[in-house]
């Protein structure tokens, strides 16, 4: 089974960042993306699974074009496809997950990530699983999650999000959840 990564959205995306905080520090949405994508793709490398990257872009790249090139991958290879994001909603706290409306194996790996969550995050908040046809999950041929990993935009959580401790434990959970969907 090949892990299809989404780091999702670009340097070019507006909006996607936290505010600028007292401190001076804001978090970019598309950089912590694609750090968080980089070393999941590493520790999936260091455990013996493939995986790939699909978009090593810094750039923007349209929705449609990274299902497409998910799709050309899933042609070849039985694949499961995580795209990786951050959250916003001014004060809220805590972790999701979205698969589309359609009841899939897309809902298989939601649950495994749902049921690792409180064995990697025991101290923070399960938002639950969520269901919307975003584009990139709602196009891909392949079990298709997309996961909020914290709100960049409430202070205490966006500060505690540019740390290792925080870079670590979301890939920890990823790499637990997609072992787990692989036993199944």
């Amino acid at each position: 089974m090949k892990v299809l990564i989404d780091p999702g959205h670009g340097v070019d995306t507006k909006g996607k960042c936290s505010p600028i905080w007292s401190d001076g520090t804001q978090l970019f949405e598309w950089q912590h993306n694609r750090m968080i994508a980089r070393r999941l793709h590493d520790r999936l490398f260091d455990e013996g699974y493939v995986a790939e990257i699909i978009v090593p872009e810094d750039r923007d790249i349209p929705l449609h074009e990274r299902a497409r090139r998910a799709n050309e991958i899933c042609k070849k290879e039985k694949c499961i496809f995580i795209s990786i994001h951050c959250n916003a909603t001014p004060g809220a706290h805590g972790w999701e997950v979205w698969t589309t409306t359609r009841k899939n194996n897309s809902d298989k790996l939601a649950q495994c990530f749902l049921d690792v969550f409180p064995e990697v995050f025991p101290d923070k908040k399960l938002r639950g699983a969520k269901e919307k046809n975003y584009t990139v999950i709602d196009e891909v041929n392949c079990p298709a999650i997309l996961t909020e990993n914290f709100f960049m935009d409430t202070e205490d959580e966006c500060h505690w999000l540019m740390t290792d401790d925080a870079v670590n434990r979301i890939v920890e959970l990823h790499v637990r959840a997609i072992k787990r969907y692989k036993a199944i």
